[in-house]
């Protein structure tokens, strides 16, 4: 092979092992950034789970049975401490703002106590015991009522009046589990 020749490639060589180089300076440098971007992610998730797992640890509103945790929010409702109310809830925000908005407007309209005067005492409530609700993590208490005659009620879904007939009809049920701290928190109603 003649001078020429060899120069080329060697010149070839040359910017081929300089491209393979830059190539693999560049993989090496997106495969840190991508480890420490993940590295820094992980400690992220990791302080949000701590400070997650912290808030249910406090959440110590509610009582050591259904009963207590029930009688603890009425008795807050009937006060008309709505912020309080809310903490026998479940720790979910959008639940509580929910709740919170509910109680509030009633509030705000005078309505709130005679909502909770309305409600049955404890002992009138029934009981479910099954499988799911087993009274040792999750609880459920409803009481219906028997109406005598034709009724009209206005139903908010379909906005406007509507005739219920005579009959058995469940009226409320509220579900209670227990969180972390073995408390009662009040899951629905």
């Amino acid at each position: 092979m003649n001078k020429k020749v060899l120069r080329v490639l060697k010149s070839a060589g040359v910017v081929v092992l300089a491209v393979l180089i830059f190539y693999l300076a560049m993989e090496a440098g997106f495969r840190t950034k991508d480890w420490l971007d993940l590295k820094k992610a992980n400690k992220e998730a990791t302080k949000l789970n701590e400070s997650i797992l912290k808030m249910f640890q406090e959440d110590t509103f509610g009582g050591k049975t259904p009963e207590e945790t029930f009688d603890l929010f009425v008795t807050a409702l009937k006060n008309e401490d709505v912020d309080l109310a809310v903490k026998y809830i479940v720790l979910d925000i959008e639940r509580r703002q929910k709740y919170y908005d509910e109680f509030n407007e009633k509030k705000q309209k005078e309505k709130l106590i005679e909502y909770i005067d309305n409600w049955p005492k404890w002992e009138d409530w029934s009981q479910t015991r099954d499988d799911y609700t087993d009274w040792e993590k999750r609880a459920e208490v409803w009481y219906s009522a028997d109406l005598e005659k034709p009724t009209i009620i206005y139903d908010p879904y379909i906005k406007e009046n509507i005739e219920v007939p005579p009959g058995n009809y469940l009226q409320q049920e509220i579900i209670f589990t227990k969180n972390i701290n073995n408390i009662w928190k009040i899951e629905s109603l």
